[in-house]
């Protein structure tokens, strides 16, 4: 990827750039366009800080860069300053878990107040970047930077990161910064004619639509019961019958829940009930009563209990000592969030634009996390689980959040190395992008040893799909495939299954045999955890393995050491961890991601583009097609990453013999593909990576 100036630049972070680019100009935007997103960790600091400031900036449009992780936001804004911006000035966005500086053990609300009192004049300490010089920060920063200054002079960083945007020209955020109703309104932002980048957009279209979405759970809606019924009950509070309504409205919203008739599922602990169209399901509230005119009342009444929370919380801190204000009761923030995925979710049912956009169903489960309030206003897990039930809102539009947005702003690029395949990108979105770039990838041919494997060493097919992956002929060709490989290649190694189920069961017939020692001869083995907690520690031993065998003499083959990591598609390993260099010297997929058909939201999406094919939409069975491919793709690209990385990637089926299947592969891969006979794989397997290594001495000579 070509940086700022035009100058090819060391970091990239996937493996060709394929950019989407809205024009700039709200003609071109259509009108027909794991839970939400929460926005718990965002809210208070800002609900404590409400302030109404005129808008002063220039009339110069702002950019907004997004990101999905706040690793990839380091990884930009290293790379900008590299390029002649990077005096430009800039902020970071962030929650509470990356700035806040309080220590744990004391009252976080307290400290909080703290921070913001005016009387104490901290808000002002870091709210002009020429605050930040005198502090000794330069442009471009880090969060952790802001965090070192904040602690330094006690000054809260993440409102000085807020404060700062009203004067950038660049803010750096997370994705639901920006694509968040929800969010955007409690952080005050503003992209009308602002400029947006979305980087790594290739989940652009899920992102959308699982910010739309709701998910509406018993134990939350009692909870909502729990504050309102106390609140409604207080004489001295004056919006005690919005409280009320408030109230009647989830009680008899947890009644319509639990008077649907579900049926056993595929999964041994769910039951689902019907499904319904977003018009059906407002049809079925108001048998229940608590159908269109109670809609307006809920909404209504659950606005004054938001703005009372939020008005509250603004004079705790303007009035720190006021007793009045002090004492007074208002809602939870956990029920402020439900009630505002509430609103939303209503809003978008009672639009003849939107309600057919959604789909929705009851579904009863197993659940371990039961939510109950605690002082701190806060929710936190109780055990042993029960049986719950909760109504699920489906989006199954990504332009009910996305048109939105491109009416607004100036100019939307979206970017990411794994774009392909674009077709549905235009119809999902419900917008019209006026320029699309695939570029080039950094790297020349010969950097990359790119093929597909039919056939394991003893030639047993390798089809991955539902039906071979079960069976010991597969698991042990696929066994003696990985030895193989782990001989032959040095330092690092990756390996993809569909999904854990999968990659269980292969692990499980290897260690019942030889196989599991024998990869254990060239590579210590790791495996990708389903607690995302536990991640860290497991990348930091891969990395400490790699580093520690990367000294190694590999010119004797019988020597070869490193790490191999078993992980799953859609996964943290393949959605949003940089391997450079020795870290993925080999990428290996086995088989095609498919989602699993059987899934009530999948079953809808596929019913629903079919039924909207004349709106543009791909049909069902190319847009499952499409999801496959983009998860496959997004784990190729953990192999180069940037201009002068080397390394091989091994398509693991022989359906990748398809053109078809080929050509729904990025063009860094397709221009690159090897066809390689079976028994031939390991042979240029080694000649590649033997050349490679003596490119190395010479360029170490």
């Amino acid at each position: 990827m070509d940086n700022l100036d035009g100058q090819k630049s060391e970091y990239h972070d996937e493996e060709n750039d394929d950019c989407i680019v809205i024009e700039p100009t709200s003609s071109h935007a259509s009108s027909d366009g794991s839970k939400k997103p929460s926005s718990e960790d965002i809210i208070y600091l800002d609900d404590l800080s409400n302030d109404n400031k005129e808008d002063t900036r220039s009339k110069v449009p702002k950019i907004y860069y997004g990101t999905r992780t706040h690793r990839q936001l380091k990884q930009v804004i290293k790379e900008l300053g590299r390029t002649s911006y990077r005096h430009k000035k800039m902020t970071i966005l962030s929650s509470r878990e990356h700035t806040c500086i309080q220590d744990t053990t004391t009252n976080k609300s307290e400290f909080c107040y703290n921070l913001l009192d005016p009387e104490k004049k901290n808000k002002k300490d870091l709210s002009t970047f020429s605050q930040l010089e005198s502090n000794g920060i330069t442009m471009p920063y880090d969060i952790e930077d802001l965090v070192e200054v904040g602690r330094k002079n006690h000054v809260c960083p993440y409102f000085a990161a807020k404060s700062l945007a009203e004067e950038a020209e660049i803010i750096f955020c997370p994705y639901n910064y920006i694509i968040d109703p929800d969010i955007r309104e409690s952080m005050q932002i503003n992209l009308k004619n602002e400029i947006i980048v979305l980087d790594e957009a290739h989940n652009i279209e899920d992102i959308c639509r699982n910010v739309a979405g709701a998910d509406f759970r018993e134990d939350e809606l009692r909870s909502i019961l729990a504050d309102c019924g106390t609140l409604k009950s207080m004489e001295f509070i004056e919006e005690r019958d919005a409280y009320s309504i408030i109230n009647s409205y989830i009680e008899g919203l947890i009644d319509f829940i639990n008077s649907i008739t579900l049926n056993p599922t595929d999964k041994d602990d769910e039951m689902n009930g019907p499904y319904w169209t977003g018009s059906e399901l407002l049809e079925l509230f108001n048998m229940h009563n608590i159908g269109t005119s109670k809609c307006v009342l809920i909404m209504s009444a659950a606005q004054i209990a938001i703005s009372e929370f939020n008005n509250t919380r603004e004079n705790l801190r303007v009035m720190k000592h006021d007793k009045s204000n002090k004492n007074k009761k208002t809602i939870s923030r956990s029920t402020k969030i439900v009630l505002q995925r509430l609103i939303f979710a209503l809003k978008k049912i009672a639009s003849e634009e939107y309600a057919n956009d959604y789909r929705a169903y009851v579904s009863e489960s197993f659940v371990s996390d039961i939510w109950y309030k605690v002082p701190d206003d806060t929710w936190s897990s109780q055990r042993p689980g029960k049986r719950l039930r909760s109504l699920k809102l489906i989006c199954m539009n990504p332009a009910v959040i996305f048109a939105p947005l491109a009416r607004e702003a100036r100019s939307i690029i979206l970017a990411s190395g794994t774009l392909t395949p674009t077709t549905s990108f235009q119809s999902e979105l419900g917008t019209k992008f006026a320029y699309i770039l695939t570029a080039n990838h950094v790297i020349d041919s010969d950097q990359v040893y790119i093929t597909c494997v039919p056939k394991g060493p003893t030639g047993v097919s390798l089809k991955a799909n539902y039906q071979n992956v079960n069976s010991w002929n597969f698991q042990d060709e696929l066994g003696r495939l990985l030895v193989k490989v782990c001989q032959s290649v040095p330092h690092g190694v990756l390996c993809f299954f569909s999904s854990y189920y999968m990659m269980n069961n292969q692990i499980k017939r290897w260690k019942n045999n030889n196989l599991w020692h024998n990869i254990e001869r060239y590579k210590r083995i790791f495996i990708e955890p389903r607690n995302n907690n536990d991640l860290e520690q497991v990348m930091r031993e891969y990395r400490e393995v790699i580093e520690e065998t990367s000294e190694i003499d590999s010119n004797n083959i019988e020597t070869l050491s490193g790490a191999i990591l078993f992980a799953v598609f859609r996964g943290k390993v393949a959605e949003g961890i940089d391997f450079s260099d020795n870290e993925a010297r080999c990428v290996i997929t086995v088989g095609i991601p498919y989602p699993v058909k059987k899934d009530p939201e999948i079953e809808m999406k596929w019913a629903y583009n079919d039924k909207n094919t004349s709106k543009g939409l791909v049909k069902g069975s190319d847009w499952y097609t499409i999801q496959a491919f983009k998860a496959l793709n997004q784990a190729l690209g953990r192999c180069i990453r940037h201009r002068n990385d080397w390394g091989a990637v091994l398509l693991v089926d022989e359906r990748f013999q398809s053109s078809a299947n080929i050509n729904n592969l990025p063009k860094w891969i397709r221009m690159r593909w090897r066809n390689t006979s079976g028994n031939n794989l390991i042979k240029e397997l080694e000649s590649f990576v033997m050349t490679k290594k003596i490119q190395k001495q010479k360029e170490d000579t």
